[in-house]
């Protein structure tokens, strides 16, 4: 491609996902669903030092690999790109302007996978930022979170296509699936074993739900498609041989892997988007009014006897810590876009403390645990540690 070309492409690239919202569901602005997110790429432990470093997208066009120093605050290893939009190892400008997908690291390699939004570029950078690579280059945008398998990457894109890539082999893609669809994919796309093979579960804004054979000479086919009544947002899921998209008509879908057939369908009181949390058999899934359910993975029988109504849009995943003395189910932790976070009784959806994280600006990331404490990233990039059994926050990162 010239130059010329791809720089008018990325102009047009450029434009905010909140125009592609007004494009393709002008009722999802209205309510203000999704209005001018800058990325919500999620905080990541490093892989060999966990308790030490994480890479941490900032909001700001920049991934940022942070060493916790006492657990108490933050300081940059390195950054990419830098300030002026270029890195060791690549001799063109980066145009990420954010990250949506949550960054990957692939051992084969030593390589955190990172998705450029508006380039539409799969960056590989050397885990200690002495290099990166250009892995791939879809030539649209990029928010769908990566599915790593050994030294594969199946990546979706909003121009409704999946492509297979060798990470250690960039260029080509060993096989691309379209869609041949005007709408587009967000949702990240789930990789399950059946006993047809193993399949890549993906879901678009169209409705349709797509099973792609990735493995022999059926590579990049379809093994089933199905559609729903309304458009899918959100990632795909995958259990015990089903598979679940939640969709815009406020239904939540319990697939069979192998089929498509639906095994179940339970009803929610608005639309679902985020990634639900399964564990256990029990799947807990947020709707974008704030409502919390867990559903029964086999059955979608309610396990509650009623919603949890935090009030607030949640898009982060829900994340489950243990109790210190192993009894009951666990405890819930919920993330709402407006800085309030929830804990919750998860055998039955009751509140047990909640605390709002003052300062902080659009919590749309999901969250990490570590050890007593939550890491929650907000839009600006500021990096937080939430003590769960106290009222507390401190503020990892920048420092002030």
């Amino acid at each position: 491609m010239k130059q010329s070309d791809r720089s008018a492409r990325r102009r047009w690239l450029r434009v905010p996902i909140v125009a592609v919202l007004l494009l393709v569901i002008p009722v999802l602005v209205a309510c203000d669903v999704a209005d001018q997110p800058d990325g919500w790429a999620a905080p990541t432990p490093d892989p060999v030092e966990p308790e030490t470093q994480l890479l941490a997208p900032t909001g700001e066009k920049t991934v940022v690999a942070l060493r916790l120093v006492d657990g108490n605050f933050g300081a940059a290893a390195w950054q990419f790109p830098d300030d002026d939009g270029n890195f060791p190892g690549l001799d063109v400008e980066i145009e990420p302007e954010a990250f949506y997908a949550d960054p990957v690291w692939v051992e084969s390699t030593d390589e955190w996978l990172l998705a450029g939004y508006s380039d539409g570029v799969l960056y590989a950078v050397r885990r200690d930022g002495e290099s990166a690579r250009i892995v791939f280059d879809s030539e649209a945008r990029l928010v769908a979170d990566l599915v790593v398998d050994g030294a594969r990457v199946y990546l979706a894109d909003t121009a409704y296509r999946v492509y297979a890539v060798d990470i250690e082999q960039p260029g080509e893609p060993v096989w691309t699936w379209s869609g041949d669809s005007e709408l587009q994919i967000w949702g990240g796309p789930a990789l399950v074993d059946t006993d047809r093979g193993r399949l890549l579960v993906v879901a678009g804004l169209d409705g349709r739900v797509t099973a792609i054979n990735v493995d022999g000479p059926q590579a990049g086919t379809e093994a089933w498609q199905i559609e729903i009544e309304s458009g899918i947002a959100g990632a795909v899921s995958a259990s015990d041989g089903l598979v679940y998209v939640g969709g815009l008509d406020r239904s939540l879908y319990g697939l069979d892997a192998a089929t498509g057939g639906l095994v179940w369908e339970a009803q929610a009181s608005h639309w679902l988007w985020g990634t639900p949390l399964i564990h256990d058999g029990v799947m807990y899934v947020t709707d974008l009014r704030g409502n919390v359910y867990a559903f029964d993975t086999r059955t979608g029988a309610k396990r509650w006897l009623e919603p949890f109504g935090a009030d607030d849009r949640i898009r982060a995943q829900p994340l489950l810590v243990e109790r210190e003395d192993g009894s009951g189910d666990g405890i819930l932790v919920l993330v709402a876009r407006g800085g309030m976070i929830h804990q919750l009784n998860a055998a039955d959806g009751s509140l047990l403390r909640q605390f709002r994280l003052e300062g902080a600006k659009d919590l749309m990331a999901n969250a990490i645990l570590r050890e007593d404490r939550i890491l929650v990233s907000d839009e600006d990039g500021s990096l937080y540690a939430v003590l769960l059994g106290a009222n507390q926050a401190v503020k990892l990162y920048p420092q002030n």
